[in-house]
């Protein structure tokens, strides 16, 4: 039997409470859209309002040219994050590794307690995280809907896609107010959009059409149930959402770190290497721009003493 992710299946189950509702309810934190390279720069940005209790609406966006994957770096070792073999159930593929080496765009040099993990979920599909260099790392694949995740143990977790379009609408709407607006249509009014009134969230403007990205602070204590790892014990979580977002669908992306306050520097490191080579929108917006979102992110992990 092929796997089915637990973000869609969350979507299933709430199907069966909603009528007429085409999907489910708010997965655990997850993303939907292939992980490429993005380029990486070195202009400032101011740091990106933040509220708490709801989002900050999003500056106007403008039309960009499509960023270029970073070509210069420091090669780095990449450490093996293994797919369960059973993931592959149903399907002709087997478990791979990623490549064993990495270039490092310039922008986001490798903190000397960290490493990158990295696997191959498909032909074609590699993904990699960075987290502490203590950590164990599993990557998972829901081979019936392509869900694909991974986690560093303990404390940071990337969901490259949730798996299906029902999660992928989800993912952020508690986050970007255009990701509430597309799911509450395609939910017909029906989303479940909650977040803890303790959370800070800044809106980090892309400056490009139907692209967003919101870097979330959930203070130590709190529990956000949408960002795995908040709330768990004495440390504070960062996540950082991104998504394109249309008039009823969404594809997003997210990676949430939760690390005591003297390996802040890895929860920043982790989310900036996130953005510079996960993120799907950092291939679709221009170098200037995304160097400008960098820094915003920067900014605020700055701010809020995550570095």
């Amino acid at each position: 039997m092929r796997k089915r992710s637990p973000f869609a299946i969350g979507s299933v189950l709430a199907a069966l409470l909603i009528a007429g509702c085409g999907g489910g309810s708010r997965p655990v934190p997850g993303s939907s859209s292939p992980a490429q390279p993005s380029a990486a720069a070195t202009a400032a940005a101011p740091v990106p309002a933040a509220t708490s209790a709801t989002s900050a609406a999003a500056l106007p966006a403008s039309a960009t040219a499509v960023a270029t994957p970073a070509t210069s770096g420091i090669p780095v070792h990449v450490t093996n994050c293994p797919v369960p073999a059973g993931d592959y159930a149903g399907t002709p593929y087997a478990p791979r590794s990623a490549p064993a080496t990495l270039s490092l765009p310039a922008s986001v040099p490798l903190p000397g307690t960290a490493q990158i993990f990295g696997t191959t979920f498909v032909p074609g599909s590699t993904s990699y995280l960075l987290g502490p260099d203590n950590a164990t790392c599993q990557a998972s694949l829901a081979s019936a809907d392509g869900g694909e995740s991974m986690t560093a143990s303990s404390g940071v977790t990337m969901i490259i896609r949730p798996g299906g379009i029902g999660p992928s609408t989800d993912l952020a709407c508690p986050y970007i107010p255009a990701v509430r607006a597309a799911d509450e249509a395609f939910r017909q009014g029906q989303a479940f959009c909650s977040h803890p009134a303790g959370d800070v969230i800044a809106q980090i403007p892309t400056r490009t059409t139907s692209l967003y990205a919101a870097v979330v602070l959930v203070p130590a204590r709190v529990k956000d149930p949408g960002i795995r790892g908040s709330g768990d014990g004495a440390d504070p979580t960062v996540a950082l959402y991104t998504a394109q977002a249309g008039s009823d669908f969404a594809n997003g992306q997210m990676i949430a770190c939760t690390l005591a306050p003297a390996q802040g520097g890895i929860c920043a490191a982790s989310l900036r290497f996130f953005l510079a080579t996960q993120a799907q929108i950092s291939t679709r917006i221009s170098a200037a721009d995304l160097t400008q979102l960098q820094d915003a992110l920067s900014s605020f992990m700055t701010a809020h003493h995550i570095d």
